[in-house]
């Protein structure tokens, strides 16, 4: 063999022997070294933050899954620390356990009320500088309460609480267009953008906390202590200033794109409710300029069905589908409207990104908004409702059976 393929020969074993030596995960931890964070809680201390950590017990899912005895016990244990920095919980955590803390699978952030309306500036920035965390998790304000007692609560159904709160609200702002379904990115990509201003849901508890991190709670069919989601929260910058109503929330999903399935009754021609629930959503925003000054244009399509009828009207009748459709259309611009406007003038944040959506739109014209109005932009920013609704199914039977039932 000559020396230059020797010397190639060399060259091409060092390339795959380097790779081989420094290939090992040197931060490695194993599992059974490792407590798993699926819910964390920040409260307001009178010196720092209280945090709150959710942590699995592998052990009892395991026994609970294969119907071992070991099933009796709970599932989740709660620590909570007094700390002057977020990071420092970790330090204390390891203190009191065999296990290192690990927040790669943390499925919900619970932001006590007292703290939201401090200002959680800090938090934000903890949060998405820490590199072990996904930030894809639910973000939420508990409500007239802690977030300690929120993480707290046994839940039925699900075994872990923290995946019963990530799970329900999933659901709920699908079905309900009453929540918002938040994630951590979500957030602070709101609190970043210029001319947008973001929200969070709020989680309530009923019942005694005593009485709800027993297991007892999960075992009555009607638990001492519930947890469930109310309102949404407004934020000005880092703060939070205030709460929304359901009927203002719907309003805002509706104006953002963000109702997935929601119903609300209009009135038959006798006036007795007829329910219809809007199946699909679509709403297009456009800013247009007229006159040198910006307009928002929202355009709501929507495909709905009759999902109740206590009316006594012939829904075989066109006229009828007809005139459903168009009560429907204007309960959609009411209920934007009146979120809009609401909003506005309790608040005077931007919730409903408009100015953001000017800047993507015109910078020169968002520049000259700025300018002229400053943060009043929104009280005198026009804004143009429109709503498209075709109902398309009115159930398996066109009238009530009721109109037969002879009194």
């Amino acid at each position: 063999m000559s020396p230059k393929n020797r010397k190639t020969i060399s060259r091409l074993l060092l390339a795959l022997l380097v790779p081989m030596l420094i290939s090992g995960c040197w931060e490695r931890q194993e599992l059974n070294e490792m407590a798993f964070v699926l819910g964390m809680g920040l409260d307001k201390a009178e010196s720092g933050y209280k945090v709150t950590l959710q942590v699995v017990i592998p052990s009892a899912i395991a026994s609970q899954t294969a119907g071992g005895a070991g099933g009796g016990g709970v599932p989740v244990i709660v620590s909570t620390f007094t700390v002057p920095t977020i990071y420092e919980a970790q330090r204390k955590y390891s203190l009191e356990s065999a296990r290192a803390s690990y927040y790669g699978h943390i499925r919900i952030l619970v932001i006590g009320e007292e703290l939201a309306r401090a200002g959680i500036g800090e938090v934000l920035d903890m949060l998405k500088r820490s590199r072990e965390p996904r930030n894809d998790f639910y973000a939420m304000v508990a409500k007239d309460t802690t977030a300690e007692d929120v993480l707290k609560v046994l839940t039925p159904l699900e075994k872990l609480p923290a995946s019963k709160l990530y799970n329900s609200l999933d659901q709920s702002y699908k079905a309900s267009a009453k929540t918002v379904a938040v994630s951590l990115n979500e957030f602070i990509e709101d609190f970043l953008y210029e001319g947008t201003n973001p929200v969070l849901t709020g989680v309530k508890m009923s019942g005694s906390v005593s009485e709800g991190e027993k297991k007892s709670n999960v075992e009555d069919s009607s638990p001492t202590a519930r947890l469930r989601y109310s309102n949404v929260a407004v934020f000005r910058k880092d703060k939070m200033i205030g709460w929304l109503s359901d009927n203002e929330t719907i309003g805002y999903n509706y104006v953002t794109n963000n109702v997935v399935k929601s119903s609300g009754p209009v009135q038959g021609d006798d006036g007795r409710p007829i329910v219809i629930e809007a199946l699909h959503t679509d709403t297009k925003r456009k800013v247009k300029i007229i006159d040198g000054k910006p307009h928002i244009y929202i355009h709501v399509k929507a495909l709905c069905n009759v999902e109740e009828v206590m009316s006594k009207d012939n829904l075989e009748a066109e006229r009828v589908i007809t005139e459903l459709e168009r009560k429907s259309e204007e309960k959609i611009i009411f209920r934007m409207k009146t979120a809009v406007e609401q909003i506005n003038e309790r608040y005077n944040v931007d919730t409903m990104g408009f100015g953001q959506l000017i800047y993507r739109a015109n910078p020169q014209a968002w520049a000259r908004l700025q300018r002229e109005k400053g943060d009043n932009y929104l009280k005198s920013l026009p804004v143009h409702y429109k709503a498209s609704v075709t109902i398309n199914r009115i159930g398996i039977t066109d009238k009530s059976f009721l109109q037969d039932i002879k009194e």
